[in-house]
């Protein structure tokens, strides 16, 4: 049986590009697993900057990262981001399909990306994956652990930036990538909803110590910041805010299927 991958190479027509969205621990791998993606080029940031850490000798163990570990994970994921940035431009001048496995996070950095690959003449597509807050934040301060030392977990409160703005570029990556946009929820049948039960349980106990002082006027805009972020985001716990989130959905299999579509349209 022919794989989706031998008919890409096959094909005569524009290459390919498929964009992971989704927050740590959404689910984007568990995804894909349903589809012969063949030898199919995944890039991920993670697999080089975890392999940077471990030549470095930095556990992988972010959320409970000493200052001293911090400083050193943050030159590492800025030599990570440049090697990442220049396997991105190789694939892209070289004109191979891929999947970028990431978060998306910034919307503004992937309007870039996808600029780029309509100018390269890439066909391109968005799997956006949405979980909830809980679930993600759980996901991740279970990774370490549950990979033997051998996967990364951030800090939680990086998490929690992450899915705030991943959720908020929702309706925003439906419009800026039209009919080639699938979402699935990835959703516990029993979430918490309570913003601030959430940070008791999975912020509070890995606060970062030895940070650096501030002065006051940088406590103060900190606290304004931080006060305004969990606003936001107890009303995107809500279940009115859900249901939105949910009408961009479909199920597994129909977004399985619209990605073979994608991936089959050449033929």
């Amino acid at each position: 049986m022919i794989s989706l991958v031998q008919l890409l190479r096959e094909a005569q027509g524009n290459p390919k590009a498929i964009i992971l969205a989704g927050a740590p621990g959404a689910g984007k791998g568990y995804i894909l697993r349903g589809l012969d993606l063949g030898g199919l080029k995944v890039m991920n940031i993670d697999d080089i900057y975890i392999n940077m850490l471990k030549k470095a000798n930095v556990s992988l163990d972010l959320k409970n990262a000493t200052p001293e570990e911090r400083s050193e994970q943050a030159k590492q994921m800025a030599a990570a981001n440049k090697e990442f940035k220049g396997d991105i431009a190789s694939t892209i001048e070289g004109k191979q399909s891929f999947i970028l496995d990431g978060t998306a996070s910034s919307y503004n950095t992937t309007v870039k990306l996808k600029d780029e690959l309509d100018e390269a003449g890439y066909e391109v597509f968005m799997l956006y994956v949405y979980t909830d807050l809980e679930r993600s934040l759980s996901q991740n301060q279970n990774r370490y652990e549950k990979s033997g030392g051998e996967d990364r977990s951030l800090a939680p409160a990086i998490v929690m930036r992450t899915w705030k703005s991943v959720t908020d570029n929702l309706p925003k990556y439906a419009d800026l990538f039209g009919n080639n946009f699938v979402a699935v929820a990835n959703t516990l049948d029993d979430r918490m909803q309570d913003i601030d039960k959430i940070i008791d349980k999975y912020l509070k106990p890995f606060t970062p110590t030895g940070t650096k002082p501030k002065t006051p006027a940088q406590i103060e805009k900190s606290k304004i910041q931080k006060a305004k972020d969990k606003e936001e985001i107890q009303a995107m716990l809500s279940d009115d805010f859900i249901y939105d989130v949910i009408e961009y959905t479909m199920s597994k299999e129909e977004a399985q299927t619209r990605i073979k579509q994608f991936l089959n349209s050449w033929i």
